[in-house]
């Protein structure tokens, strides 16, 4: 059987909408907008001393952070990894990111309360849009989902051409299309299941499959500039489909950023299996073999003890980029 016939063959039933990357600039300030604003928990935290060679947290060489937030385990709730690095002093965030959407009460309460009025964009009766201390765009629903459910409903994300896009990610990356929130200016896309509201359908590895976080595409007909703050999504497999995507992704002419490629240390038992491809409009995208994945990340009870310690690490490196990857903005060192 050739590769493209057993990726066509293949089910897209048991992939999962993992998490978005999210470059920031203030670890703390970013902490409590995350855990005190929206709700949410630290799982887990590491601390790395150089770059991730799957580029996770941007093509640097500099050490990094990574902290994981989300309203319950990443088994079963759409997380954000927030990833830090020591030194960048900034970035220039484009317009790939659109908004998230988030169902919470709370959240509402707790940003017209707590939020200081510069970071909201507009307030009313039904939601609520305010943006994070880098200027992440949040949607806030004024509303409450069904118990055990995730409040994090919509990832969006801005293409210059809609039409290209969703061919891309429904033929090529399967993914399937809520018709009834779709419409000739945004597409509405989903894995797994739309199950009754008490069903618990999981993958063979345990992430659960029902009723995850879509993600939303607005075509702009017009370029998207991903400036140097851009992110990343991340979704789950079957490893064995990892070669499977890489090959259709080369056989259709579209970009592979890094190649299928195992990350962990030499004495890992469980190292990840990932592919980082670019969609048409440079949006990145992570797929990694749930097998291990799963394994690797457990929720850790010291995980918030663990980002309190890594606030005590300081930058040591005189020359910081400014903005980033752009090198022309690198500081020189004066005698």
């Amino acid at each position: 059987m050739s590769d493209a016939t057993a990726f066509q063959e293949s089910s897209s039933d048991d992939r999962r909408f993992l998490h978005y990357t999210m470059k920031i600039t203030d670890r703390l300030a970013t902490k409590n907008f995350f855990c005190n604003i929206l709700g949410m928990k630290i799982l887990r935290h590491e601390e790395m001393d150089s770059g991730c060679s799957a580029q996770c947290n941007g093509d640097y060489e500099s050490p990094w952070s990574k902290t994981m937030a989300g309203y319950g385990h990443e088994h079963s709730f759409f997380t954000f990894e927030l990833n830090y690095n020591y030194d960048v002093e900034g970035y220039i965030y484009g317009d790939d990111l659109s908004a998230v959407t988030i169902y919470s009460r709370q959240a509402v309460a707790n940003a017209q309360q707590f939020l200081d009025k510069k970071y909201i964009e507009s307030d009313n009766k039904e939601s609520l849009i305010i943006h994070s201390p880098d200027g992440h765009r949040f949607i806030l629903i004024d509303e409450d989902i069904y118990p055990g459910q995730d409040p994090v409903r919509c990832l969006s994300l801005n293409v210059s051409d809609l039409n290209k896009s969703k061919d891309y990610y429904t033929r090529l990356l399967k993914m399937k299309i809520n018709e009834k929130e779709s419409n000739d200016k945004h597409v509405k896309l989903y894995y797994g299941l739309t199950t009754s509201q008490d069903s618990q359908v999981k993958s063979k590895s345990g992430f659960l499959l029902d009723k995850q976080c879509q993600l939303q595409l607005n075509g702009l007909n017009k370029h998207i500039d991903r400036g140097t703050g851009y992110g990343r999504k991340a979704f789950s497999c079957p490893k064995h489909d990892i070669d499977l995507i890489q090959s259709m992704m080369e056989k259709e002419g579209f970009t592979v950023l890094i190649p299928a490629m195992e990350l962990g240390g030499l004495l890992d038992f469980n190292k990840q299996k990932v592919v980082i491809l670019s969609d048409p409009d440079g949006h990145e995208i992570c797929f990694v073999g749930e097998e291990n994945y799963f394994k690797g990340c457990e929720t850790d009870p010291d995980a918030e003890k663990k980002f309190y310690k890594g606030l005590e690490n300081t930058p040591d490196d005189p020359n910081k980029y400014l903005i980033g990857e752009d090198e022309s903005t690198k500081r020189t060192t004066t005698s």
